[in-house]
């Protein structure tokens, strides 16, 4: 599903505590650097397209030089050879977990041959409100997220899971970001299929856990945000969180001759929202703990 066109970007009034990051004539590839100054815990914030059809992407002024070095190196990895290394930034301490994303990638498209040898696979898996709380299918909200209706299905959520998972997993290391959000994603489906019940309801798709992981890294901005800088107005502290509930509707709002599940993504969303605001407080304990 192509995403529709976001007209509706809040313009902030600009000031001199705002600087500009980036301008770019795509805004998908504004919010996608806008996900990296997330997980810097930084917010951003995406202007409406100027007179010459580009967005401008703004940051805190203060923060605007480490800003544009991680987006720099984040350009620079993707589109260097695997072997190439670099200095890890302070922001990000770990590896993107490129082994891990590829384990997941390669399990997803394993599935997705499976189904078109037998698509009776569907049935027995997809997630189900009457064979969850009916009849107590408990694997139901976990396997569902490994099936897909077609290929445009696998590729956004294939292109979206390594968008998301790689900045999370620099963040947290990629074991963690990985099970968080397959985690999330199993919470949400449950989440659905219980909200749904007694009437049949299923779904399949990955999607319940990109967006999970969509949702950590807004909870990991947004704490950080608040342990570290409470004297924030809250329209900056929330920041995080506004871009990720407008990226939530953006991506995974679906149309109106769609069969998305909108609900799955909204609690997925949720769920790593939740996941990613105790993780980014409980995280921020145990550095001070040991720094003290």
């Amino acid at each position: 599903m192509d995403p529709a066109p976001q007209n509706d970007v809040h313009e902030p009034e600009v000031s001199e505590d705002l600087a500009e990051v980036g301008r770019y004539a795509d805004p998908a590839e504004a919010h996608e650097h806008g996900l990296v100054i997330l997980a810097m815990r930084e917010p951003y914030w995406l202007m409406p397209a100027d007179g010459t059809g580009c967005y401008p992407l703004l940051a805190e002024a203060a923060a605007a030089a480490g800003i544009s070095r991680e987006i720099a190196a984040y350009e620079e990895e993707k589109s260097s050879a695997p072997a190439a290394r670099r200095e890890v930034g302070e922001v990000f301490r770990h590896s993107p977990g490129w082994s891990l994303c590829a384990v997941w990638a390669a399990v997803l498209i394993g599935v997705f041959a499976w189904q078109m040898a037998d698509p009776g696979l569907v049935n027995h898996a997809a997630s189900s409100s009457t064979a969850l709380i009916g009849k107590k299918e408990l694997w139901r909200p976990f396997t569902a997220l490994f099936l897909h209706a077609d290929v445009a299905h696998l590729a956004g959520n294939l292109i979206s899971g390594t968008i998301f998972g790689t900045l999370l997993s620099r963040l947290v290391g990629s074991w963690r970001a990985w099970l968080g959000i397959l985690i999330c994603g199993t919470l949400g489906n449950a989440i659905v299929s219980a909200l749904a019940w007694p009437e049949a309801f299923s779904s399949i798709g990955a999607s319940t856990a990109v967006f999970g992981a969509l949702g950590i890294l807004c909870g990991l901005g947004f704490a950080g945000l608040l342990r570290a800088r409470a004297r924030l107005p809250w329209t900056r502290t929330t920041a995080p969180v506004v871009a990720g509930i407008i990226l939530l509707g953006w991506l995974g709002g679906g149309g109106v001759d769609t069969n998305t599940d909108v609900l799955g993504h909204v609690f997925g969303f949720a769920c790593g929202l939740l996941a990613g605001t105790a993780g980014g407080f409980q995280g921020g304990c145990i550095r001070e703990s040991k720094e003290a």
